[in-house]
């Protein structure tokens, strides 16, 4: 997406709002609104990592004190991305804009979606915004080392392996129930009875005229003791 592009949608959208565009730069516009003076800083990221928004913080940064409000400008897809609460932490605002909308209704070109925090620019709160700001842009750079620490490759590659091997076992698992299925649609069972209830069976079996047999209970209490 164009930056000059994005500027000039910018532009109009702010004139019909009465405010006049005092400086323009590469990604930069600065705008007069009464006695406020306005920066605003384009972004053609449509969808910007979490690096990239605090890169952009701290560009912003600054400058702050030269301004009144501040805010950044992405284009309307990024708009899940956008972290509220980091933006107001650090007094500035979000504006999204959408090139397409300029043919339509130019009025819905751009939206405010984080208000920037305003800052008096006066000498005696001058000190205590100056250190407020240091410490705002010290966060970020940590903020930024913690983000730059991630080995996010390194976690993908883990999901990976482990996709791998569960895809391994589910046809593990799968081979071994289609076997079993098989065997038992061919009639085969596997079954484990005690050795008691197995000669009750055997007797159970004999014809009427054994079944009473005193000898025959001999020669199974024989039987039994040599095995």
């Amino acid at each position: 997406m164009s930056i000059d592009i994005a500027k000039k949608v910018l532009e109009e959208w702010f004139s019909r709002r009465g405010l006049r565009l005092e400086y323009e730069g590469d990604r930069e516009l600065v705008l007069i609104e009464g006695n406020n003076k306005i920066y605003v800083r384009i972004s053609s990221e449509e969808f910007p990592t979490e690096s990239y928004i605090i890169d952009e913080l701290s560009a912003t940064m600054k400058d702050r004190l030269k301004y009144n409000k501040a805010y950044i400008a992405f284009p309307r897809n990024a708009r899940g991305l956008i972290n509220g609460k980091l933006f107001r932490s650090h007094w500035v605002g979000v504006y999204l804009y959408d090139i397409a909308n300029t043919l339509g209704d130019p009025d819905k070109a751009v939206e405010e979606l984080i208000p920037s925090i305003p800052i008096q620019l006066q000498q005696g709160v001058g000190e205590g915004i100056e250190r407020r700001i240091s410490e705002i842009e010290r966060e970020l750079d940590d903020l930024k080392g913690s983000v730059e620490k991630l080995d996010v490759k390194s976690l993908m590659r883990d999901v990976s392996e482990l996709k791998e091997r569960l895809s391994k076992i589910e046809n593990i698992v799968n081979d071994l129930a289609n076997k079993v299925s098989k065997l038992e649609s061919m009639g085969i069972t596997t079954t484990i009875t005690p050795s008691g209830d197995r000669e009750s069976n055997v007797a159970n079996e004999l014809p009427d005229f054994l079944s009473n047999n005193p000898w025959i209970e001999v020669l199974k209490r024989r039987g039994g003791g040599n095995g």
